[in-house]
């Protein structure tokens, strides 16, 4: 059995200077190669995630990188960082899929042309001064994906019992897939190399997470691994920062994406299945003769949800903006001016709290149709939602995040549930009849404490009927279901129910006890619409700082006449949870919001300022005592 020497481990203590003896030796030899793999062997690699950070290693690191790349350059006559297009044949992926059956076990083509492809250097393994292999890897990105490429056997892990999911596995046994990643051997052999020196000197300075380049030879080694015998090699682009073995620790991965990826490359998987997602739903509207369109982020007002905005200012315009919280307003006015079907899938900014299904930035879809309602929504929701997950994972039935043990099933009819009418059969009391009026709050409060629902303050009519819905309604939605018909005071814009004045023709869609949907019947009565924002800045007013505001201009828009109209609007992240199989949010996110690092320097002065200010609110305190005591005397 051949004993292969590993490279791949960085060594924080006796790397820098063993790299800087191999760089000065004018000979390639075993000898180095052993030198090189003590390094490895004799002490701690960089496998911890805490050591990633060190300063004054990471500084000599790049400075001998910077030397290997100098003796590189100097060797070989050749640059690094070249500005001109690689001409490249093949593909990771193309190449293995385009030789894998002409070639036999210990077999190589030698009369073809040579084929040229690139990838990043994952690691390298030393058999002898005439064999290396490397293991290269490439994204999927530029290539032509199907979802089975990437989740594999995961998909086929959750569901079993799917043929389908089987079959495409058996299809896939010949394209070896590492995430969002393919791979590729590279069998470095001396004897095909056409320059022996630059062998030499390509196999000293090339480290893990290098950007290469191979002309070469297809090939396939005795045990049957498809590989590429390179006839020259060029370095693209050195990697100057170590990567480590491992990354674990979220804190670092969520703030270091790139390294994140690298490391854990099955961690892209959600961002392939949510392009697929964002796809079929463009096409799906296109199809049905929606036109897509691009509303302002930034504004003077904030409306069309719920929710606290973030606040910016324009030195130009000498103007305070808000940051869109949702694109409803200007979707339903494009409707106004005639343009009978819109939508619009982009960015949302809330200044809320940040949990396992909320992200400050996040991506929702909003389409209007006119001439539609409420109805016409969820039967288009069943449609897309059970179309979308069937063309992007090959099934309806999909496993809930939290509980594999649970599957989702996405085909339609969806089950529906009535706001007040399940919340009276729960609780065994009746709802007051008037939910707008505040003196309903506390015969509401009453009805929760009976349940043990805890509402916070600020108290407000739409607040407490939210937290009822939280606490009864929601954990009943596991499968797909739709909470409708809503009470007006919950819902602004939404148009009152054909046949109940205090409740809406709106609902909500919940998967797994997470709220996915939001549609109602809009409404277009502009005197009502002004008395709904005057009844939500009653709601501001007592504290609510996610009340809506009066938007005059919306109202306006309002009595040029909105059509009979249904607006419906998805969460994107959280849909995409679900179809990726991950329980937090930060996962479908590539670069999620979170709050910097602090160094230890900074977090020193920080704490020794709270202590001076905690001393001197003391010696204030005495002070204004001992000034009491005198003042008594």
């Amino acid at each position: 059995m051949m004993l292969f020497k590993n490279l791949n481990k960085i060594n924080k203590n006796k790397l820098i200077s063993n790299l800087s003896k191999n760089i000065q030796k004018s000979s390639y030899s075993t000898n180095t190669i052993n030198n090189k793999n003590k390094i490895s062997e004799d002490s701690t690699s960089i496998e911890n995630e805490d050591e990633i950070n060190n300063e004054n290693y990471l500084k000599q690191y790049s400075q001998t990188r910077d030397q290997m790349m100098n003796d590189y350059k100097e060797k070989t006559g050749k640059d690094i960082y070249e500005s001109k297009a690689r001409k490249l044949t093949h593909t990771i992926k193309d190449f293995r899929k385009q030789f894998i059956d002409q070639l036999e076990n210990g077999s190589k083509l030698t009369e073809i042309e040579p084929i040229i492809l690139a990838g990043r250097v994952k690691s390298i393994r030393i058999s002898s001064n005439k064999l290396v292999f490397i293991d290269i890897i490439s994204s999927l990105s530029t290539q032509e994906i199907s979802f089975n490429e990437i989740i594999g056997n995961n998909n086929n892990n959750n569901n079993n019992n799917n043929n389908n999911n089987n079959n495409n596995n058996n299809n896939n046994n010949n394209i070896r897939v590492n995430g969002g990643q393919y791979s590729l051997q590279v069998m470095a052999d001396k004897k095909f190399y056409r320059d022996t020196l630059e062998f030499e000197t390509i196999i000293t300075n090339l480290r893990r997470g290098d950007i290469i380049e191979i002309n070469g030879l297809p090939a396939k080694t005795k045990v049957g691994e498809i590989s590429i015998i390179p006839r020259e090699i060029n370095i693209l682009t050195p990697c100057v920062r170590p990567i480590p073995q491992k990354l674990v620790d979220k804190e670092i991965r969520y703030r270091n994406r790139p390294l994140d990826f690298l490391v854990n490359p099955t961690t892209q998987n959600p961002f392939y299945i949510r392009s697929k997602m964002i796809s079929y739903l463009r096409k799906f509207l296109v199809e049905k003769g929606y036109l897509e369109v691009d509303t302002p982020i930034l504004s003077t007002n904030v409306g069309g949800a719920n929710a606290k905005p973030f606040k910016t200012y324009s030195n130009s315009l000498n103007l305070e903006l808000f940051l869109r919280i949702s694109p409803e307003l200007f979707l339903k006015q494009l409707i106004i001016s005639g343009f009978d079907k819109v939508f619009e899938i982009g960015k949302q900014f809330r200044n809320e709290g940040i949990d396992l299904t909320h992200n400050p930035e996040f991506t929702t879809c909003e389409f209007y149709q006119a001439y539609a309602d409420y109805e016409t929504m969820m039967t288009m929701t069943e449609e897309l939602l059970s179309g979308m997950a069937y063309d992007t994972l090959g099934t309806h039935e999909i496993p809930l995040p939290s509980n594999p043990n649970i599957k989702i099933n996405f085909k339609g009819p969806y089950q529906r549930i009535n706001f007040i009418d399940k919340i009276q059969e729960l609780t065994g009391r009746q709802l007051p009849k008037d939910l707008v009026s505040y003196d309903c709050i506390p015969e509401l409060l009453d009805i929760c404490n009976e349940n043990n629902i805890k509402c916070k303050e600020p108290f407000t009519p739409t607040r407490i009927l939210d937290e009822m819905a939280s606490t009864l309604l929601e954990p009943l939605c596991i499968q797909p279901t739709f909470i409708q018909d809503h009470p007006l005071a919950m819902s602004p814009l939404a148009k009152i129910h054909r046949n109940s004045s205090q409740r809406t023709e709106r609902f909500e869609l919940f998967i797994g006890g997470k709220e996915l949907v939001n549609a109602y019947s809009e409404l277009n009565d502009p005197k009502e619409q002004r008395k709904r924002f005057l009844a939500q800045s009653m709601d501001r007013s007592t504290g609510d700082e996610e009340a809506q505001i009066l938007d005059e201009s919306f109202c306006n828009a309002l009595e040029l006449a909105l059509p009979p109209t249904g607006g419906w609007g998805l969460g994107i992240d959280r849909l995409c949870m679900l179809f990726s199989n991950t329980t937090t949010i930060r996962d479908v996110i590539l670069f999620p919001t979170m709050k910097p690092i602090q160094p230890k320097d900074n977090q020193q002065q920080q704490q020794q300022q709270q202590q001076q200010q905690q001393q001197q609110q003391q010696q204030q305190q005495q002070e204004k005592q001992k000034d009491n005591q005198q003042q008594k005397e």
